[in-house]
């Protein structure tokens, strides 16, 4: 999540939708700007911020959720500041094919609490739920009033929106193919129609 009160403006970041690079960028062109929280949801925007614009930045939920299993394939000590446990397990929940992982994870990708016991609050949601199964429906609550929806598949148009220039600096690399078939197919109508409907031809 992204306050930006030279814009009046919060920013919600899924998971894997450029949420690292977009973040630098913002930081660095306005000097009021803070992130409280990681990915929180909409409905956790801080008391008073809830008043100014929302935008969510969406991903096609095909190309998101292979960005994150690929993402989750290759942590490594250097490569992330989360714990050693954290890393692990979430590496173990990967090590099995793409549309397995889709059906069978329950792992909560964005949990707070940490191996420890520990709580962290700015990796705090509202919604903690498997990720695989967690719709972006959950960050934009358009139920809650109008939200504005960037595809971040149109980076120019996010970067317009915002006045700001993104690198891509922590984008997953194309390390396995992920397998188009029927059954990521099904998984993806009955878990992200939501998702999908801003992506119909």
């Amino acid at each position: 999540m992204l306050i930006i009160p030279e814009l009046e403006t919060v920013v919600l970041q899924p998971p894997r939708t450029g949420s690292t690079s977009l973040r630098d960028a913002v930081l660095n062109r306005y000097p009021l700007s803070f992130t409280p929280y990681r990915h929180m949801e909409r409905d956790g925007i801080p008391i008073g911020y809830d008043r100014w614009k929302t935008i969510c930045i969406v991903r096609h939920p095909a190309d998101r959720l292979a960005s994150l299993y690929r993402y989750m394939k290759r942590f490594s000590s250097t490569t992330s500041i989360a714990s050693e446990v954290w890393m692990r397990r979430m590496s173990e929940d990967v090590d099995r094919p793409f549309s397995e992982w889709l059906w069978e994870s329950r792992e909560i990708f964005t949990d707070p609490v940490d191996h420890d016991g520990t709580f962290i609050p700015r990796y705090a949601v509202r919604h903690p739920m498997p990720i695989t199964r967690k719709s972006l429906w959950f960050w934009a609550r358009p139920d809650l009033g109008p939200v504005e929806l960037l595809k971040l598949e149109d980076a120019p148009a996010i970067e317009a929106r915002l006045g700001v220039r993104m690198e891509r600096s922590n984008a997953s690399k194309d390390c396995a193919a992920i397998e188009a078939c029927a059954s990521v197919t099904e998984f993806l109508a009955h878990r992200h129609d939501w998702d999908l409907s801003f992506y119909a031809d």
